[in-house]
């Protein structure tokens, strides 16, 4: 019996270690808190990412000229920085990805606004659908930086 209530205490207080370092236990992998952009033209940048893209702008804290921030989640941004001398070429495999509710409805403002988009392989207005039923389309912004949007609901 001693043993019984022995063992039984250890289980307890074993659990109780388990649960006490659980609740104490902080994020096993980091998260993204913001993807920076550096950019020539501020004003055609920050245009860009706002009215075509979607994106929701809010206060950036330098409030120098030289930056725009867009909330793209709870705890993460995209910033927009002015400075850079030209814009480059970047390959398409570095890209950053936006999910869309509609891809019918975002390409009606691409096409609205005269901007051209492509396939994986590079297709002209064409769209790709993944192995998983997800649509997506490639484009450029005006520095050049690879974007694509797809219709991935998470």
């Amino acid at each position: 019996m001693k043993q019984f209530v022995l063992s039984g205490c250890l289980l307890f207080l074993a659990l109780v270690g388990i649960s006490i370092n659980m609740n104490g236990q902080t994020k096993r992998y980091p998260s993204l808190n913001h993807m920076a952009l550096y950019v020539v033209n501020l004003e055609r940048s920050t245009i860009f990412y706002r009215d075509i893209i979607g994106l929701e702008s809010m206060p950036e804290p330098f409030k120098d000229g030289r930056h725009s921030w867009f909330k793209v989640g709870d705890h993460a941004q995209v910033h927009i920085i002015s400075g850079a001398t030209q814009a480059t070429t970047h390959d398409k495999n570095t890209h950053l990805c936006f999910s869309v509710p509609s891809m019918a409805d975002f390409i009606k403002v691409l096409q609205a606004n005269n901007v051209a988009f492509e396939d994986w392989p590079g297709k002209v207005g064409a769209i790709n659908k993944r192995v998983d039923g997800v649509q997506q389309i490639y484009l450029r912004d005006p520095d050049g930086y690879w974007l694509e949007i797809n219709d991935d609901k998470y």
